[in-house]
């Protein structure tokens, strides 16, 4: 019994005050801040001096504190509001030959730079937890020496550390290679800020940084919907993917209509460039003589032009000529016609009216001598014999 009671005294008395046991619970998947360092910004500072060089290398955050004295906080511009919070980076110590490098995570720095708290590791295997109170050090993993732990889930040296801080705005746990690390209680603290920590003399990367925070949370600065608003956008936006869809058919269609119309237009000047190609070829001998000074040749030509377009005039002229020639003898012709017409009606009515003046003085005799009608017939064949002996006109 007083071996029992000796043994729980001593667990006790060398129990520390961090425990490797999960205490945060909550669910921190709201990523709020991502950072892969693949561009320049405005968060994470760039310095170049004689102690520190700080700058973006190929999407890696690359650090060299040279100064031996001190350490060196790096902190975000990023405005953190968060107390509970998820903290996901990946950390390489570089190659030096200094006991004393290290590199870290903070969280909860006051924009004084007076508290934060603050994890680091070495090239040892080993890692540490502080508070930074009113610009004091305070050690949490009180076990090692100076606060330094050694845990062989830590990597050396040109290894990569990915390192993940948990937090429900008290507990807090640390997990480092996908492993619990360490857990601690930390009350009456601060939202503050985020950054690295990097000790005298040491060499470090940042691959990335991530912030989340728990899945309730609402920022300000977003929109949240709930799921049902959600679907009334997708909805719409599929709506929106129809309309915009036939609307781009309509387009097509319509520019379809405009290019066949440009080629129709592009084949007219087609033809009407190699109509012009041909003229211009036709006066390109012209063109030859007047660039080569051959004075002889033009002045040939030129009266051949001349010669040729005097004759041009003088056909149009005599062509002129000859279609009112042609004009006047067919009015000519055809006022001929009308008088021989004329003519031929003239003389038929002429013997119509003799024939009926001779009818009428025999028809007269008739009607006094009834009784004779040998005479009547001896007219009658007399007027058929004056008939027979009238000329006929002949017409030519």
């Amino acid at each position: 019994m007083k071996q029992i009671l000796c043994l729980i005294l001593c667990f006790l008395i060398l129990e520390p005050e961090g425990i490797c046991q999960q205490t945060v619970d909550n669910k921190l998947n709201q990523l709020l801040f991502e950072e892969t360092f693949g561009e320049l910004n405005q968060l994470w500072p760039v310095i170049t001096n004689n102690d520190n060089f700080f700058v973006f290398d190929d999407g890696e955050y690359f650090m060299n504190r040279t100064k031996k004295e001190s350490p060196y906080a790096i902190i975000s511009n990023w405005e953190n509001n968060l107390s509970s919070f998820r903290i996901r980076s990946s950390l390489m110590l570089g190659p030096v030959e200094n006991n004393n490098q290290s590199i870290g995570l903070i969280c909860r720095a006051s924009k004084d730079g007076k508290s934060a708290i603050i994890f680091e590791i070495n090239k040892f295997h080993k890692f540490r937890i502080r508070q930074l109170v009113e610009g004091r050090y305070q050690i949490v993993t009180r076990e090692g020496k100076n606060g330094w732990i050694k845990n062989n889930i830590i990597k050396g040296i040109n290894e990569y550390n990915d390192i993940e801080l948990r937090t429900n705005g008290i507990d807090h746990d640390i997990y480092i290679n996908n492993q619990l690390l360490f857990s601690f209680r930390m009350e009456e603290t601060i939202k503050g800020g985020f950054g690295f920590f990097i000790g005298p003399e040491t060499k470090g990367r940042v691959d990335f940084f991530n912030v989340y925070a728990d899945e309730l949370y609402r920022d300000a600065s977003k929109v949240y919907l709930s799921n049902k608003q959600i679907k009334n956008l997708i909805k719409e936006n599929d709506y929106l993917k129809i309309e915009l869809e036939q609307s781009l058919d309509a387009r097509a269609i319509e520019l379809q209509n405009a290019l066949r119309i440009l080629e129709k237009q592009l084949t007219s000047l087609d033809l009407i460039n190699k109509q012009l190609d041909k003229e211009n070829s036709q006066y390109a001998i012209i063109k030859s003589a007047i660039d080569t000074t051959q004075t002889d040749l033009l002045l040939h030509l030129s009266h051949k032009v001349i010669n040729s377009t005097l004759d041009n005039r003088q056909l149009k002229i005599l062509n002129s000529m000859l279609i009112d020639s042609l004009a006047n003898a067919k009015i000519n012709f055809e006022n001929l016609e009308i008088d021989l017409f004329q003519k031929v009606i003239d003389k038929r009515l002429e013997e119509q009216h003799f024939i009926d003046s001779i009818l009428f003085k025999f028809c007269k005799i008739d009607t006094i001598n009834t009784t004779v009608d040998s005479l009547l017939s001896d007219s009658i064949q007399f007027i058929d014999s004056i008939s027979n002996k009238i000329p006929k006109i002949k017409v030519e």
